[in-house]
């Protein structure tokens, strides 16, 4: 505990070593301000204080030790300690009569002792002698207040510092209340208050009886201590009486805490047993302290789910799916301070559901699969049928059946690169336009026109198959029209921004020449119409060469009905 922290005490033995210690301060600095003033002296004060200002000084260092102590400031409270011892040891002005011989003296070095022996945390023995220390100092106290005092002037002490020396004695007695001999009088239990209420209330009865008796014995018919015997006897039987009293209060209490823990537990496993989930409580060993009839029912190994789950586990843990007659289940493993929960839910209907969507999900894959098969062929049919058309075409014939073969085989790929990917959702732009541009080389015979692709992009179905089929378009009218040696370079590019996309198609050859608009060109326009675009034709009449530029947007799937 810290000095700031015992300056605001919140515990009753916090309290106690304040207000002693405190209390032993405030008077022994007022008896030094008195001894310094000369007013000691006089007759009103004289009697009530001891005329030596070395006690009082011990006692403003025990005081403070005290305090260190209930602060853990173990060096603190030994070094006060020692000061007190040396004072007291040395005799003031006169060392070879040691203040050691008076009884005043004698309870200081006890107290001082009692210190040292809390300071190296010898706790029993520290408190037996300020137990000890402090009973002598309450006798001087009584002989005091009562006027029964001894003839010896060694052990008589004045009324002031008999108080003080009990201070003293209750403060260093709460310095260390979890420890020692007086761990039971502050433990929480009904032992501990018992012991709390009747000690003050017996010091005080007995303090006062003793007081009145012995002062008004010349008026009482019987003897002094016939009388003092009979009173304590009937102060004896009240504090019986007061504390059986309290004891039935506690432990009406008690019943009553009882038996409303008890209708909380009922509530508790009436609530637990009419829950649907299963649950079960363990202990921190894994036995179970209590489960549902659901859970009963299930005839699980719970042990082995605690050692699974929750042993040596500190945040839930999820519970795996089990099986158990039948049906399936999962749940949580929640641990706490002595021990854990475990709660399971049916998820049989969910297992069922989870079936059917994958039989569901294989039939899709299936015929997805039956389809691209289909389509594939039906393809290959097409351009097979083109082919035999081939052989015996001729002229602008020929050259109108190889662009639809051209055509049929971009969307050949386009179909081939949608189906090569897990989700049948998107097709790789890049890739696409590659194997369109390299089927068309070796079909044209364009082998010394080079292509450069850049398109990292997916796109859906909806927006490759017409974006696909213009690239095709505007490759087969570069190959056949812009390089009349056979030599060149082609652009592709097709990138993403803010506001949709933008295609670049530019090659290095002759250049458009604009003069009427063949088949293909009117192709691209439905096309580019079809992306929701505009088409931008640049020719460079210096250099030579054509620039294409198509921004476009991606567009949405439209339900077929």
């Amino acid at each position: 505990m810290g000095s700031a922290a015992l300056l605001r005490p919140e515990s009753l033995d916090e309290k106690i070593t304040l207000s002693m210690s405190i209390s032993v301060l405030t008077i022994s600095v007022m008896a030094l301000i008195l001894w310094l003033t000369g007013a000691l002296q006089t007759p009103k004060v004289g009697p009530f204080l001891d005329k030596d200002p070395t006690i009082f000084m011990s006692f403003i260092l025990l005081a403070a030790a005290i305090l260190a102590l209930k602060a853990s400031r173990k060096v603190t409270s030994l070094v006060l300690s020692l000061m007190v011892l040396a004072i007291q040891f040395s005799g003031g002005s006169q060392p070879l009569h040691p203040q050691a011989w008076t009884v005043t003296s004698m309870i200081i070095i006890s107290y001082s002792t009692a210190v040292i022996l809390f300071s190296i945390e010898r706790y029993s023995a520290a408190q037996i002698i300020s137990y000890t220390a402090g009973t002598v100092a309450y006798a001087l106290f009584l002989s005091e207040i009562t006027g029964i005092t001894e003839t010896e002037p060694h052990f008589r002490a004045c009324i002031t510092s008999a108080a003080m020396m009990v201070f003293l004695a209750i403060g260093l007695l709460s310095t260390h209340p979890s420890h020692g001999v007086v761990e039971p009088l502050y433990s929480g239990r009904i032992g501990g208050y018992t012991g709390r209420m009747l000690i003050p209330i017996v010091i005080g009865s007995l303090t006062l009886t003793s007081f009145i008796v012995i002062s008004g014995s010349s008026h009482i018919p019987f003897s002094a201590d016939v009388f003092l015997a009979t009173l304590n006897l009937a102060l004896l039987i009240v504090i019986i009486t007061f504390t059986a009293y309290k004891l039935n209060v506690v432990d009406y209490e008690r019943i009553k805490n009882q038996r409303k823990s008890q209708r909380m537990w009922r509530f508790f496993r009436n609530v637990v047993d009419n829950l649907e989930e299963a649950v079960a409580v363990l202990d921190r060993n894994g036995e179970v302290l209590h489960s549902n009839t659901a859970m009963k029912n299930l005839e699980l190994d719970l042990r082995r789910l605690w050692r699974e789950n929750l042993e040596g586990k500190d945040l839930p843990q999820p519970i795996g799916t089990i099986r158990s007659g039948g049906r399936y289940f999962t749940g949580w493993a929640i641990p706490l301070d002595d021990g854990g929960i475990i709660s399971l839910m049916d998820i049989s209907g969910l297992v069922e559901v989870q079936e059917d969507l994958r039989s569901s999900l294989r039939e899709k894959e299936a015929l997805l699969r039956e389809l691209q098969h289909r389509v594939r062929n039906n393809l290959q049919i097409i351009t097979s049928l083109i082919n035999i058309q081939l052989q015996d075409a001729d002229g602008p014939v020929k050259e109108a059946l190889l662009a639809t073969q051209t055509r049929v085989r971009a969307m050949t790929i386009i179909q081939e690169s949608l189906y090569s990917t897990d989700g049948y959702s998107s097709v790789h732009i890049e890739s696409c336009i590659s194997r369109m541009t390299e089927h068309l080389k070796s079909l044209l015979g364009a082998h010394g026109v080079g292509f450069n692709i850049r398109a990292d992009l997916r796109l859906n179905l909806e927006t490759a198959m017409p974006l696909c089929l213009m690239v095709n378009e505007l490759v087969t009218n570069a190959i056949k029209h812009a390089f009349p040696e056979g030599k060149g370079e082609v652009h592709i590019e097709i990138d993403e921004g803010e506001s949709g996309y933008h295609m670049r198609f530019a090659d290095d050859g002759i250049g458009f020449s604009g003069e009427g608009e063949g088949t293909g060109l009117k192709l691209v326009r439905i096309l580019v119409e079809q992306l929701e675009g505009d088409l931008k034709i640049l020719v460079d009449e210096e250099k030579g060469g054509t620039e294409i530029l198509v921004p476009f947007r991606e567009l949405q799937y439209r339900e077929r009905t």
